[in-house]
């Protein structure tokens, strides 16, 4: 046995790759008309002295609902490289982007921004017609030719296509993909800086504009340990937004975040790697730590914190803590059957007379005591473990608390009863304590246990609890009662189960009910 490698071989991709990419690689189908703007841009960048960039878009092509997309660029300059995926460079006739040598004029360098036209046709199927002066192409694209997925005929430049450039056409586009509204919003938003300096891009021969409130230029703010100079417009707001300041790479929108400071804007890096999706900021690395560290001590330098959220008043939080005890109430007595007891033994039996059933045989179990809906997708609860199971809790039944997955194992397979609502003597619903902090997407969120009432503080939406006055009891109660009901109802993980339509009319009657019975 020798310690020396002989055998070399490539990796090799098989055909679903190309699938697998194509399909998923992007969040969202949008982001393929980001990439296909992208790649227009890059390909009007020697052109940009005599003439401003062009795209032109059109989303429902008759007669079979193609997408087209156009620019009058380079064209396709080197076919090798246009067909290989994650290259690591692009090159547009002089200029070069790469991991190594980041170019601001040209966006990508990957090369597989292509394979998201793939998702939007409905029989992944995608041409491109290419006029680069010098020869003309149309290459067929698909998810089924093998690891390359591309096949090629050479033509006059003219026969291709009637102008320099690239036409793409998706054949037979999904339904519905997005409606032009949208689309012309999000590219607006996204290429709001090459718009605001010149770039035209059409959908469906409407132009899109910048943002409204927008403002292109720029600053000098601050500059990376390599000496790279960032530039943005951050201006102070007394009340700033969510996600106060966006960030762009080479001048296309990625992401926005949130900074605790009375400000507004953009920012702009271009040495900030992207994920290989461009939906995302990679954190992990050096640029993006300095980049985070300058900028933080450029925010304390000029601009101020935000003003902390004051406290409520004692008075403001009993009286939340008050009607949402009402609400339950009312879902309690309204729609019992969010609440109805959980079952245990064979999961065949779940539809047969809740709480009924025990594999104790004993039908006065302890699955009557519990109140709350089947975890069928065995989620982590809390809750006190239903029949005989010795070691899920403390006495014979196993009644004592425990924390559990649905067992897998076997026909008996247990069930934990969840205790999304608790109860204390007498069947009360305890008064949650009321706490002010962050708590996800959701303006108010309860938490079962320990019975806590979150305000979220992050949202703006917070300002409609928080600034009401506890003395006008009125006033309170009309801006906190849609929330609560909205809160009340997502303590039950039965919700979930709802489509739109039903849990907004459940919701509207818990509201009038609490309405009514608290004049």
């Amino acid at each position: 046995m020798t310690d020396e490698y002989t055998d070399f071989t490539q990796h090799k991709f098989g055909a679903g790759a190309l699938r697998e990419l194509a399909t998923k690689l992007y969040r969202s189908p949008i982001a393929a008309y980001r990439e296909a703007v992208s790649n227009a841009l890059d390909a009007m960048v020697p052109y940009e002295s005599e003439e401003k960039p062009r795209v032109e878009i059109y989303t429902n092509v008759v007669p079979d609902g193609d997408i087209i997309i156009e620019d009058w660029g380079t064209g396709i300059e080197n076919y090798d490289g246009f067909t290989t995926i994650s290259r690591g460079e692009k090159v547009v006739r002089d200029q070069v982007s790469s991991y190594e040598k980041v170019n601001e004029k040209i966006i990508g360098h990957k090369g597989m921004g292509k394979l998201s036209f793939l998702a939007l046709s409905s029989e992944c199927r995608v041409e491109f017609y290419s006029n680069s002066e010098k020869v003309g192409m149309h290459i067929l694209m698909t998810d089924d030719m093998g690891p390359s997925g591309f096949s090629t005929l050479y033509m006059n430049s003219q026969a291709a296509l009637s102008h320099r450039g690239v036409k793409v056409v998706i054949k037979k586009a999904k339904k519905p993909i997005v409606s032009d509204a949208r689309l012309i919003e999000y590219l607006s938003q996204t290429f709001a800086i090459r718009i605001a300096r010149g770039a035209k891009i059409l959908v469906n021969g409407q132009q899109v504009r910048k943002p409204v409130n927008f403002d292109s230029n720029q600053y000098p703010l601050f500059e990376l340990d390599g000496g790279t100079k960032i530039y943005g417009n951050l201006k102070h707001v007394e009340k700033p937004e969510i996600n106060n300041i966006v960030v762009f790479v080479k001048k296309v929108r990625v992401v926005e975040k949130n900074f605790e400071y009375k400000v507004e804007g953009w920012i702009n890096c271009d040495q900030l790697e992207l994920e290989s999706s461009r939906d995302g900021i990679l954190e992990g690395n050096d640029v993006y730590s300095d980049f985070l560290k300058k900028l933080g001590h450029h925010l304390e330098d000029n601009f101020e914190k935000k003003s902390e959220t004051k406290e409520m008043a004692p008075r403001s939080k009993k009286q939340i803590a008050k009607f949402f005890v009402d609400v339950m109430k009312s879902i309690n007595h309204l729609f019992p059957e969010m609440t109805k007891p959980i079952i245990t033994g064979l999961l065949s039996n779940e539809r047969e007379g809740m709480g009924s059933r025990s594999d104790s045989g004993d039908i006065e179990g302890h699955c009557t005591l519990h109140e709350g809906t089947i975890d069928p997708e065995g989620q982590l609860i809390t809750g006190k473990p239903i029949g005989l199971d010795k070691g899920h809790g403390d006495g014979p039944k196993g009644d004592g608390e425990s924390t559990c997955r649905m067992r897998t194992g076997g026909p008996q397979k247990k069930i934990l009863a969840p205790s999304y609502v608790r109860r204390i003597g007498n069947d009360l619903i305890p008064e949650p304590k009321i706490v002010l902090a962050q708590a996800g997407d959701r303006s108010v969120v309860y938490f079962h246990a320990p019975d806590r009432l979150v305000i979220n503080n992050s949202r703006p939406s917070a300002a409609i609890l928080l600034e009401g006055s506890s003395k006008d009891p009125e006033q309170m109660k009309s801006r906190l009662l849609p929330l609560l009901v909205r809160a009340a109802f997502g303590a039950y993980p039965g919700s979930t189960e709802l489509n739109g339509e039903e849990l907004f009319r459940m919701e509207s009657s818990v509201l009038d009910s609490v309405w009514s019975k608290s004049k």
